[in-house]
């Protein structure tokens, strides 16, 4: 059973726009932009930047999905493709030749800009009478995440938070993000990890009578078990608002970077383009995806250890954002 994605007819209408740009400094190609699977919450994140990329500079950029975003990095790494949207602990793994990508260092991708923080919980149905992460213990999980790097690590960091490990959850297969949301609406699982004011998790919560995200502790202790497991993260106080519809009452979730990069051979124009799209899209994009609200044009230079596109560097230095 596949859950419903809401607005299908939209996207298609916004793809179909959005492909029809031309860009505005002659560029007869279109440039892609990689994504997870259709439905996904980058891919929502794709459309809404190539959306800003359409009206603020009538760059033609076309979201390209994959399985998921670890498997659209090598694409990118070769300029097949553009650009791409991946998480901190994901881009520094291909850069640096860690993990999956151990025996395939990708060092030919660049930084173009930070671009939101993406804010998790583990979630689980309204109804489930799960109120804590200490009672998943023997509850079914999504594991295994073949296609993407950073499922089990984020699940395994949360567990962590409330004094759990992998050993203490009855462990289900899936093979990325999409299967897991898939996994969860039919029943499967038990909890899943919520991406905070996504269009494919509204979807879900609609689709299950209700998304729950189950808070982390306030504990110092739990801050640094995260820590511990997940460097690149921290632990946020997130509030209710108008547009988070999952978020009834204050509660402590995860977060972590999302960056858009490239390739050392991407040109400096279409760099250039994407990052003034990004500078003066950021209504529209908000438009698209609420957790895009979390967007800091003028923090999008922020130092992980991997080197940014000499077009984003001068970017940067021209307009005043130091690392």
């Amino acid at each position: 059973m596949r859950f419903k994605l809401r607005g299908v007819l939209a996207i298609v209408a916004l793809s179909a726009t959005i492909g029809a740009a031309t860009v505005g400094a002659g560029r007869a190609d279109p440039a892609t932009l990689a994504s997870a699977a259709q439905g996904s919450s980058t891919y929502n994140y794709a459309l809404a930047v190539s959306k800003a990329a359409t009206e603020v500079q009538s760059m033609d950029l076309r979201p390209q999905p994959y399985d998921s975003t670890s498997q659209a990095s090598a694409f990118v790494n070769s300029g097949e493709v553009d650009f791409g949207l991946e998480n901190a602990i994901a881009v520094q793994d291909a850069y640096l030749g860690r993990g999956k990508f151990a025996d395939n260092r990708l060092d030919g991708l660049r930084l173009v800009a930070r671009l939101v923080p993406m804010r998790m919980a583990l979630g689980v149905r309204a109804d489930s009478g799960i109120t804590s992460i200490a009672d998943l213990r023997g509850k079914r999980l999504p594991a295994g995440f073949a296609q993407a790097v950073t499922g089990e690590t984020l699940i395994g960091a949360m567990l962590a938070g409330g004094g759990l490990t992998y050993d203490d959850v009855e462990n289900v297969t899936v093979s990325n993000f999409t299967s897991m949301a898939e996994a969860f609406v039919a029943g499967d699982l038990d909890a899943m990890i919520h991406v905070i004011g996504t269009p494919r998790d509204e979807q879900v919560s609609k689709d299950v009578g209700g998304l729950v995200p189950l808070p982390l502790p306030a504990d110092p202790a739990v801050d640094a078990a995260i820590k511990a497991a997940l460097p690149v993260a921290s632990t946020y106080e997130l509030q209710p608002a108008p547009n988070l519809t999952t978020i009834a009452a204050p509660v402590k979730v995860l977060q972590y970077d999302y960056f858009i990069y490239t390739s050392a051979s991407e040109s400096d124009a279409n760099v250039e383009a994407l990052l003034k799209s990004l500078a003066g899209g950021k209504d529209t994009m908000v438009q698209s995806v609420a957790g895009l609200a979390w967007f800091e044009p003028d923090a999008m230079n922020v130092d992980i250890g991997i080197p940014y596109h000499p077009a984003a560097v001068a970017w940067f230095k021209a307009n005043g954002q130091q690392p």
